[in-house]
């Protein structure tokens, strides 16, 4: 800034103290950069105003760290807050949460340098400032039933800390209540056994002597045990357990001598913490798995295979030198979910040098591979059970090996609640309609059928029993469910294809029914379209027009005509049609997209044509439509849709008329719209229709009164009086009451219960008048009594 003096030497810094008080309230501050003659800054002077800004009010605190070792928790954090400024004491307090938030001590805590916190909030005074690092001595029961605590840190003006206080109430700790240990060395060694491990638990707090004790299982006899003198410091163990208050110290390492024991016998270690000096009462033991010998036991399942329906067949390795003495192997198939076996097979060996590598200390390591079948003809896997493989070396050569001396190893459950599916291929063809793709259930186990059921808008079309393929590249993703790899298929469900013309799906089903029926598990694909089109080029040059575009429709396989039909866009009037020479084209590009829709890779069509004189200076709208009729009339299947929706009162019939040829509801308000029926209105369903009789009337005299209809062609209104005019018995009482020819349409839908109902009955008396009558809120019954009453009168008037 050339033209401001001293604009070089304009800038500034310095340090203002501010109160304490101002500080902790969080106050505004507004500064002001002054230049005066006077020295004190009070005369004679030019000021600007910066903007105002507020204090810091935040009050932000956490706890890094919080360990339990002997009996003292450790508290590392720290506590930040403006509203500290004027509170000098600081304090952090611990309530037992468990036992109704009782105060169990509070410590006087001094400030620790934090400067990563002065970069985080440097509108914080003291923020560098705000750690703390204490010890609390817990109360042993405190420790022992491991109960939760609460930590707050709090700054107080008060030298006791009950007043004048800002609080942060840290989220509850709780204490370790776990009991838990590891065994993680089992030798012998020149006749002692070597155990080494750790047992950390909060119940040890109050029980200072620590034994290792080994049972016989075989005999139930205790055949050692030997007090841990000293304890093993294990920070690793301290790392995972860093509330538990002995964890760092849970190791131990101790030898007893073998004179007593059987290494053919299961021997069994327990870690015990008691309070009695000989470790008979007041304790709390560990029971570590089985030990014998030199064992180390481990293993792994690589294969749980279902896939041919006919057999599980296992592969893994389970490596025990106790296997040299227990020398009976046996593969066991146990349902979690209903706690019982399933079956057992002997277990077939085979060489895993891989295992020999990872193990090198297991003599028997190499030959550790099984291989094993279940016969699935004899058991029974019900779907969503979870199972587990249990490999088993036992003494005993009968059974399951369970009435000898045995070791195990449960290998991971594996749930067979897997169901999978996929339609590879789908596409609509003369004979029906032709899917190709896999399918897998857990539940196919027990129901041996497959099915393909084509499904339009919900209900069913047709069904096809399916004849199952193999699939070996479906069997190497789904191995673990039963039969997937015959899980193939590749089949026509015979339909008409007109019959689909809503949404389409299809349901995959397997099930306990030959006929398809019965107890099913199903799978539904995907969505879709049955009657899709779009205009591609849309082209006026002067007085020709030329279109081009597709239109694929179910419906089309039986109609070979095909039109442009041109309405009036405001009226929906229809101005013009012109039958499309060009038709069928190839549309390879539309096939791909819907290949569920009949000759959709044939569904291009073009056309040029002279813009007719009654087509000029008009928005159009243009519909492309199949047509059975020469002249691009109603349709067979049209015309029995249009008979339903008006002589039964068939919902189906008008929902498929409403969403494929009326363009949906948004077409039913463009009629609305033309007709001029402006209190009428459809919304979520054409079955909601807001109207009035006024409006209804509107359109029954375009139907019956006016000599010629701008909307409706003489065709079109002499088929609605013939299907007004024969009704069915069942649906013509209402305005037809004290006539005996009339023509007639009712109405009727309920509001919330079966006892209010909205009744309409509108129609023509030949040569007399129009009417519509509704009715809102009354019975069923009672609403067509007062309907007929309105008509009766109505005839007797009029005459």
């Amino acid at each position: 800034m050339h033209d401001v003096y001293n604009a070089g030497q304009s800038g500034f810094q310095g340090q203002l103290t501010l109160g304490a008080d101002p500080i902790a309230r969080g106050d505004s501050i507004s500064i002001i950069s002054r230049f005066s003659r006077d020295a004190a800054g009070n005369q004679d002077y030019v000021d600007y105003w910066f903007s105002p800004f507020a204090l810091d009010r935040q009050n932000v605190a956490w706890l890094d760290q919080v360990t339990l070792s002997d009996g003292q928790l450790t508290l590392t954090g720290w506590h930040a807050s403006n509203q500290a400024a004027n509170k000098a004491n600081h304090y952090i307090i611990v309530l037992d949460s468990s036992d109704h938030n009782r105060e169990l001590t509070r410590i006087k805590v001094a400030p620790c340098v934090r400067p990563d916190l002065g970069r985080v909030y440097p509108g914080i005074m003291n923020a560098d400032q705000s750690g703390f690092r204490t010890q609390i001595a817990l109360p042993n029961d405190v420790i022992a039933r491991g109960d939760t605590l609460t930590v707050i840190s709090r700054y107080s003006g008060s030298a006791d800390g009950n007043s004048d206080y800002l609080d942060y109430w840290f989220s509850p700790l709780a204490l370790g209540q776990q009991n838990a240990a590891s065994l993680d060395g089992v030798s012998v060694v020149k006749g002692q056994l070597q155990l080494s491990g750790w047992h950390a638990t909060n119940a040890a707090v109050s029980r200072p002597y620590h034994w290792v004790i080994v049972l016989d299982r075989t005999t139930g006899q205790e055949v050692g045990r030997v007090k841990v003198n000293a304890a093993v410091a294990r920070p690793d163990v301290a790392k995972v357990y860093p509330l538990v208050s002995n964890a760092g110290q849970a190791g131990f390492s101790v030898q007893l001598s073998t004179a007593n024991m059987n290494f053919s016998h299961q021997l069994q270690a327990i870690s015990r913490y008691s309070g009695s000096a000989d470790g008979n009462s007041d304790y709390v033991d560990y029971w570590f798995n089985p030990i014998c010998g030199n064992e180390t036991n481990q293993g792994y399942l690589d294969g749980f295979d279902l896939s041919d329906g006919h057999q599980l067949k296992v592969v893994g390795w389970h490596a025990n030198d106790i296997s040299r003495l227990e020398n009976n192997h046996f593969l066991i198939l146990f349902d979690n979910t209903a706690q019982r076996q399933v079956a057992v097979t002997t277990a077939v060996t085979a060489n895993r040098p891989d295992v020999a590598r990872s193990l090198p200390n297991v003599v028997t390591a190499a030959r550790a591979g099984f291989t094993g079948s279940f016969d699935l003809a004899a058991a029974s896997l019900p779907a969503g059970h979870s199972y587990s493989v249990v490999s088993r070396y036992s003494t005993s050569s009968a059974g399951n090996g369970g009435g000898g001396q045995y070791t195990y190893y449960w290998f991971a459950p594996v749930t067979l609640d897997q169901r999978a599916s996929w339609l590879d291929n789908i596409k609509m063809t003369r004979d029906g309609l032709h899917v190709a793709g896999w399918m897998v259930d857990a539940k196919h186990s027990d129901r041996q059928y497959a099915y393909a059921i084509v499904m339009n808008d919900g209900k069913e079309v047709a069904r096809k029993q399916l004849t199952l393929r193999v699939r070996p590249d479906i069997q190497k993703l789904y191995w673990t469910t039963f039969g997937s790899l015959y899980s193939g298929f590749d089949d026509v469900v015979n339909l008409d294809p007109a019959m689909v013309t809503g949404n389409l799906q299809v349901i995959l089903r397997f099930t306990d029914d030959q006929a398809g029926n019965g107890n099913a598990s199903d799978q539904w694909s995907q969505g879709y379209a049955a009657n899709v089109g779009n205009f591609d080029t849309i082209n006026v040059n002067g007085s020709g027009m030329y279109v081009s575009g597709w239109h694929a429709a179910n419906t089309s396989v039986n109609q070979k005509y095909q039109y442009l039909i041109f309405l009036d866009a405001q009226s929906g009037q229809e101005l013009y049609r012109v039958s499309v020479p060009d038709a069928s084209r190839e549309r390879a590009d539309v096939g791909r997209a819907f290949p569920a829709i009949y000759n959709s890779d044939h569904s291009g069509f073009q056309i040029g044509f002279t813009i007719p004189d009654q087509m000029q200076h008009h928005v159009v709208r243009i519909i492309h439509r199949y047509s059975t009729d020469a002249a691009g009339n109603l349709n067979g299947y049209q015309q029995d849709l249009a008979q339903r929706m008006i002589r039964y009162s068939d919902n189906n019939a008008t929902s498929t008329i409403t969403a494929n040829y009326l363009g949906g509801n948004g077409g039913i308000n463009a009629i609305f719209r033309a007709l001029g029926m402006n209190s009428s209105y459809t919304g979520e369903h054409w079955g909601w229709t807001v109207t009035t009789a006024a409006d209804q009337l509107k359109v029954l005299n375009e139907i019956f009164l006016k000599p010629h209809s701008d909307y409706l062609n003489d065709g079109s209104r002499n088929y609605i009086k013939y299907l007004m005019n024969t009704v069915s018995p069942a649906q013509n009482w209402g305005i037809s009451a004290g006539s005996s020819n009339f023509y007639i349409k009712d109405g009727w839908n309920y509001i919330d219960n079966p006892y209010a109902w909205n009744v309409s009955s509108i129609g023509y008396i030949p040569d007399k008048y129009t009417i519509a009558i509704y009715t809102e809120g009354k019975p069923l019954a009672n609403a067509r009594v007062v309907i007929e009453q309105l008509a009766r009168v109505t005839r007797s008037i009029v005459g």
